[in-house]
Order: C-alpha cells, then sequence, then structure tokens
C-alpha cells in the first residue's frame, strides 16, 4: 500500500492506493477540512523520563472525496474525519481502550474522544468532548465495561458517576488481529458501531448522543 498525507490550507488531504494482484485495486482520496477556531486535542503521556507518548486527536472534521474500488467509485461529500498523530517511546508491553464518534446530534456537532488503560498512573488522559467545535477536555480516567468474548455485546464507557460522559456503544462489525512472534505480540478487537447516550460539556450543556456512527477498540501491544 502506498500512503501520502499532505497537509494543505483549510485540512489535511488523505492519498492511498492498494494493487495487490490478489484483490481488487483500491485508491483512496480524501480531504479532512479544518474549519476556522476548530479545537483538538493534543497532549503528552509520560511514563517516566526517558518514556512518553505525544498524541494529537482530531475530531469531528468535516471529511469529503471518494473510494474506487475496481471499476466502481463511491464518493461522499458530507461525511466526519478523525485524525491521530502520535511520537514517543512507549513501554514494551502496553494495552489501551480507544473509543471516537463524529456526526450530528441533539442539533448539534460533536466529537467522541475516549481512551483509557494505557494513560492510567501518569497524571494524564486523552479524554476530550468536542461540540460544534469547542472542546471540553476530561482530566479523570473513563470507566469501560464490555464483554471481550462477544463481539456484539454493548461497550459502556461513563466518568465516574457518568457526569460527563454516560454512553452505551453498540457493535455492528468487529474486527480481530492476532500476531504472536516471540519478542513481538499483538492482540487487536476493534469494533465499529454507533454510540448513545449523553455527555455534558465544561459549561455545563447537557447534548443527547443519538446513534452517532464510531468505533470501540481493546488493544493489547508487546513490541
Amino acid at each position: 500500500m502506498r500512503v501520502e498525507i499532505r497537509h494543505e490550507e483549510g485540512g489535511t488531504r488523505l492519498r492511498a492506493r492498494c494493487l495487490s494482484p490478489e484483490r481488487l485495486p483500491v485508491e483512496v482520496d480524501v480531504h479532512v477540512a479544518l474549519p476556522a477556531g476548530h479545537e483538538t486535542l493534543s497532549v503528552v503521556v509520560p511514563w517516566s523520563e526517558r518514556r512518553f507518548q505525544y498524541t494529537s486527536k482530531q475530531t469531528a472534521r468535516p471529511a469529503s472525496g471518494g473510494v474506487r474500488v475496481g471499476s466502481e467509485v463511491l464518493r461522499f461529500d458530507d461525511a466526519w474525519g478523525t485524525l491521530d498523530h502520535g511520537r514517543g517511546r512507549w513501554p514494551r508491553s502496553v494495552r489501551w481502550n480507544w473509543g471516537s464518534a463524529s456526526g450530528r446530534s441533539d442539533g448539534r456537532t460533536v466529537g467522541l474522544q475516549l481512551g483509557g488503560k494505557w494513560t492510567r498512573g501518569t497524571g494524564a488522559t486523552e479524554n476530550a468532548l468536542c461540540v460544534d467545535g469547542r472542546l471540553t477536555k476530561l482530566g479523570e480516567e473513563l470507566e469501560w465495561t464490555y464483554s471481550p468474548d462477544d463481539e456484539r455485546a454493548p461497550w459502556a464507557v461513563r466518568d465516574r458517576g457518568g457526569d460527563h460522559v454516560d454512553l452505551v456503544f453498540t457493535p455492528f462489525h468487529t474486527r480481530r488481529a492476532r500476531t504472536d512472534a516471540g519478542l513481538l505480540a499483538n492482540r487487536t478487537d476493534q469494533s465499529f458501531g454507533r454510540y448513545d447516550g449523553r455527555i455534558r460539556t465544561e459549561d455545563g450543556e447537557h447534548v443527547a448522543v443519538d446513534g452517532l456512527l464510531g468505533w470501540a477498540e481493546d488493544v493489547r501491544m508487546l513490541w
């Protein structure tokens, strides 16, 4: 696969080509806009003086473009993009939850950025809500409740007391990946589905979340 990412005026363009002779060729050309004043989350998570991760999570960014699969072209101009950028030095063994969703709900533009497990004990989190381009940073760890062995079972994601985040994620598709190469191992369960529930901004405003399309994942890495 060949991937090209270019930052340009007003957003980011992603182009990708997969020309495997064993499958239909796939080409992607997507522009993810960054509206003026749209706030995004960037944090540094420290494990020690020498191990850290800088991560930037950018939700609810308008996206447009197209995907070609073989001779079929699928175009879209009313979609949403989430960009994830990071740099750092990870511990050898790590586990994380990551959930995200973007779209329109309750008459608002809503972006969810939900993390867990890998930030415990560091004093930092990667949790935030984006409503109409305004970010609400969540400083506490979230509670994740789900059944790893049942890919259709709902997930619950809440802060303590459900004050800012009280959500249920219902999967409709799960991608599982397993690698065990001795010194390197990976277990990824990534589910795609919809979020329902409610959130509260730092201004105290409650926003209903109704069928917001996104994903949630449980990942364990040894590297």
